[in-house]
Parts: C-alpha cells; structure tokens; sequence
C-alpha cells in the first residue's frame, strides 16, 4: 500500500513541475498578446505556440494558445480556404483542451470563439448555423462564470458588427463592451493559466470605433 501511495505522490509531482515548466516557458511568449494587430505579428506568435504544443502535448495551455492565435490569424486572411484552415486549426486543439483544462467556462468560449472565426469567414451562409452556437457557449461559460470577460467581449464584438435592423450597431454593443470593462477591472494578473486577461487592449479599441459610429 505504502509503494502505490508512493507511486501516485511522485506522479502527482512530476505532473505539478511538468505544469510549472510550461507556465515558465508561456510567461515570455505570452507577455504581449494584447499588442498583436496584424498577420505579421500573430503569425510568429502562431508559430511558437504550434513548437510549444508539440513539445508539451500532456498539457492544455499550449494548444489554448495556438488556438487562439490560428483565430486571431483567421480575421486578418483574405481567403477563405486558408480561413478555415486555420479555424480547423484552432478546432482540432478543443479535445486536447476540453480534455485538460480545468476552466471549463474557458473551454466554452473558446468553442464560441471558433463559432465566431466560421462566421467572420463567411457571415452571409454561416451566420444562422453558427450564431447559435456561438450564443450557446457564451450563455453556458456565464452560467459557469459570469465574470468572465471575454463573454461580454464577444457579445458586444458580435453586436458590433450585426445590422442595427436585427438588433446590433455601435449603440447596442456599447452596452456589452462597459460590462466587459468592469469585468477586466476586476482581474489583476496575467497568468498564463488563468487566461482571462487576453482582450483587454480589443475591448478599449471597440470604445474608439463606437465614439467614430456614435459621432457621425
């Protein structure tokens, strides 16, 4: 008995020092995240966290990260194959993600993010199928963490760019983006475990565009 308890305490410690390594190697390469705003920044980025996720396939964050960075890549790509190749990118990450990661209202939005990238790619024949499931992860990560702010982000991102005829615009989103805003406020770290800070730089962007809107 006494060697099996001693077997589960040291896998349990490699595991905490295997996590700990990654988190060391993330910190740097995810210190700027909120900085990126072309192809030609996201796609090196993209690039260390593809390396990274291979050369640490047991854990979730590196293929969190390239996840999100194959998204972010998605918006700035004209084509819409090389589009989808890069969402298909981000989806094949969600097993390994959804499988490990212990936020599970951040597994959801990251599914509504994935939602979100097949809309921008094509809004006018994907908008009905996907707009529910984006809707439906950002309604279930609230229930699970309703101070999450990339739910109130995304909403008002969403809103934003939906015609005022069907609820949407400038005036509409103002509303989610000041909630995302006092959710931020509420977050003091950037650790690279707990990724609720990404976002913050977007959401101030969105101010600006709806002050130009608002204006006219």
């Amino acid at each position: 008995m006494k060697h099996v308890l001693l077997i589960v305490v040291l896998a349990f410690t490699l595991q905490a020092n295997a996590q700990e390594d990654v988190m060391k190697v993330l910190v740097p390469v995810c210190a700027n995240l909120d900085s990126l705003h072309s192809t030609e920044d996201w796609k090196p980025k993209s690039d260390e966290f593809a390396s990274l996720k291979e050369k640490y396939p047991d854990s979730w964050m590196p293929a969190y990260y390239y996840a999100y960075s194959c998204i972010q890549l998605s918006y700035f790509e004209p084509a819409l194959a090389i589009k989808d190749a890069l969402i298909d990118n981000a989806e094949e990450q969600l097993a390994k993600i959804e499988g490990k990661c212990p936020l599970a209202d951040e597994v959801l939005i990251m599914k509504a993010l994935i939602a979100n990238a097949r809309i921008g790619a094509d809004p006018e024949n994907r908008w009905q199928k996907y707009g529910k499931i984006f809707d439906d992860n950002l309604k279930a990560a609230k229930a699970i963490n309703e101070n999450n702010p990339h739910i109130y982000l995304l909403k008002g991102i969403s809103t934003f760019y939906t015609p005022k005829m069907f609820g949407g615009g400038a005036k509409n989103a103002k509303t989610y983006f000041e909630k995302a805003k006092t959710k931020y406020d509420l977050i003091t770290n950037t650790d690279v475990d707990k990724p609720y800070w990404w976002g913050r730089s977007t959401c101030f962007y969105f101010f600006g565009e709806i002050e130009k809107e608002l204006g006219k």
